[in-house]
């Protein structure tokens, strides 16, 4: 029987990809996260404690390493916070993993952030570009697991997300870009675009993007690889369009903050090849088909 540990359970992808394995009737499954729970077969880990990570049972087949600080701006406000979690946590859990006779392999979860932006659909081998701590987080990340591989043999697979959306577990909806627009149509609020939305990303539904996730890791030919994960590719003033729509907002364009213009990054939206070389072409989930 496999058997699998997510850590980062108590965030929103970690939480959709445990519900996820267990509808594929996986039964041995591990969680981890920073919080308190009485649930089965949980435990509370600091990912900056290198004590707390070694708690950490890595006798599984799997690890689903979605746990972090995300943000762009917040980032420079709390740099130790950031490389604390972000990347010594990884390397913490590497290290106890080179230290034990057992080789589980990594799922990490990378971000659009680490692409320089550009109007075309990006390869795994675009041009690379960090305008954010956490973009050089998921990066430095990136690394750190190649170079473990190289040297001490533990494998993973590496998922360069865009914009996950959709909700497949009860609860609210308060996710990202798409759970932003949400919330403000759901007030009965005009929804809000800096600079008018024409910058193109690649929007993918959880459904979708948990089933990118378990199927590419758990092929041995992605040991060691990246993939970009596929979906619908829109602007973002055509997704708030899908919304307001159903909630009879309008879309109101405003200025780019000088804060965040500096960080933004442009047109970021991806190639998908590579991963539907893997598991065959996939007809993605349209975001105006959704029922919100």
């Amino acid at each position: 029987m496999v058997k699998i540990a997510i850590i980062g359970s108590k965030g929103f992808i970690g939480k959709h990809i445990e519900w996820y394995l267990r509808q594929r009737g996986e039964k041995e499954i591990f969680t981890y996260d920073c919080v308190d729970s009485n649930e089965l077969n949980y435990r509370k880990v600091d990912l900056s404690s290198e004590e707390s990570v070694h708690t950490i049972d890595v006798n599984v087949d799997y690890i689903y390493f979605f746990a972090g600080l995300t943000g762009t701006f917040v980032g420079f406000d709390k740099i130790n916070s950031y490389v604390d979690v972000n990347e010594k946590g990884l390397l913490h859990l590497l290290n106890h993993i080179r230290l034990s006779p057992y080789r589980p392999k990594i799922i990490f979860p990378s971000t659009r952030l680490v692409y320089q932006g550009a109007d075309k659909a990006l390869t795994e081998e675009a041009k690379k570009e960090t305008k954010t701590i956490y973009a050089v987080n998921k990066l430095a990340c990136e690394g750190y697991l190649y170079a473990y591989r190289q040297s001490f043999d533990i494998p993973y697979t590496i998922f360069r997300i865009c914009i996950p959306y959709g909700n497949l577990i009860e609860g609210d909806y308060s996710f990202g870009t798409v759970g932003f627009f949400l919330k403000m149509a759901q007030q009965g609020k005009d929804i809000t675009l800096y600079g008018g939305g024409h910058n193109k990303r690649t929007f993918t539904h959880m459904s979708d993007l948990c089933y990118q996730l378990i199927m590419a890791s758990q092929k041995p030919e992605s040991n060691g690889e990246i993939y970009n994960i596929g979906g619908e590719i829109l602007s973002l003033r055509e997704a708030a369009e899908c919304i307001a729509k159903i909630y009879q907002v309008n879309i109101v364009d405003i200025d780019w903050p000088d804060r965040d213009l500096h960080i933004e990054s442009g047109h970021t939206y991806f190639d998908a090849g590579k991963i539907q070389h893997l598991l065959g072409n996939m007809e993605y989930k349209k975001l105006s088909t959704i029922d919100f």
